[in-house]
């Protein structure tokens, strides 16, 4: 498979506590790695957000290897991992 850079616009919900009410937000990524994780592209952002002096995305992980299945999350509002696929080993 050829490798190519995607840009994206992320919607992500966020909440600072469980009294928040929260929303989604939308963030711009660009020129993200097709070989890239989707844990890889918030990485990504997250690195960003840090240098704009923002709270970056939480989210649990552990492994990264596509083994434990502790980095689930709702994408495309579908959850992951589905169908053998781990949030840390697709995009």
């Amino acid at each position: 498979m050829e490798h190519y850079s995607m840009n994206l616009n992320l919607k992500i919900w966020r909440q600072k506590n469980a009294k928040d009410k929260g929303g989604f937000e939308t963030y711009a990524v660009s020129d993200i790695s097709s070989e890239m994780s989707f844990l890889e592209m918030i990485d990504v952002l997250n690195e960003r957000l840090v240098t704009e002096g923002k709270d970056p995305i939480a989210f649990d992980h552990d492994c990264r290897e596509g083994i434990c299945g502790m980095c689930s999350m709702y994408i495309d509002g579908r959850p992951r991992p589905m169908g053998g696929t781990t949030t840390c080993s697709s995009i």
